[in-house]
């Protein structure tokens, strides 16, 4: 399974409530259609990112059996007009696509995403895959594609869990809200 993200935030002068409005719009439309190899999507609320220039935004996940299968439905037919609508609202965005490494890829309505970048030169492997055991409930994903500035890993873990980085590492621990969480 791979996960296309894309993180954004709208223009000034569009009001969260329009945006997440727009948000949730194109969220229904796109779990209405159900197309092939379509796993789920949702937006989240974030804090400052340093990718959207410190500024708080939101972060859209979409599970996906391949990226196949992102390209032909979320901007086309009966998608297209709520994904139009949410885009005209946007001032920055960026993207990757990550690959599920090890976890349940549900997307919970809280949760913290824990950023991760590792030094060069180093198996990842050895490092991360002891976190499995230590985090029951987290899930991992690694990035296949850079479309962005995105960080090399996602480790996605409960809301408030205060994750250390291993040695040498960076982290960037970002709480997250679905959108359509009330």
């Amino acid at each position: 399974m791979i996960a296309y993200l894309f993180w954004h935030c709208a223009y000034p002068t569009t009001t969260a409530e329009q945006y997440e409005e727009a948000l949730m719009r194109f969220q229904q439309r796109l779990g209405q259609q159900q197309p092939p190899g379509f796993g789920g999507s949702a937006s989240f609320r974030v804090a400052a990112l340093p990718w959207l220039g410190n500024r708080p935004g939101y972060e859209d996940w979409c599970l996906l059996d391949g990226s196949w299968a992102l390209n032909a439905f979320a901007v086309a037919g009966p998608v297209m007009s709520a994904h139009d609508a949410a885009a005209a609202q946007m001032e920055e965005g960026h993207g990757g696509l990550y690959a599920l490494v090890w976890g349940d890829p549900g997307l919970p309505d809280r949760s913290t995403a824990v950023w991760l970048t590792r030094p060069r030169g180093i198996q990842w492997r050895t490092i991360l895959d002891p976190l499995r055991a230590q985090l029951p409930g987290a899930t991992l994903w690694r990035r296949q594609m850079v479309l962005g500035p995105g960080k090399e890993f996602a480790l996605i873990v409960p809301p408030g869990l205060d994750v250390a980085a291993p040695a040498g590492w960076s982290a960037l621990a970002i709480e997250r809200v679905r959108v359509d969480a009330r």
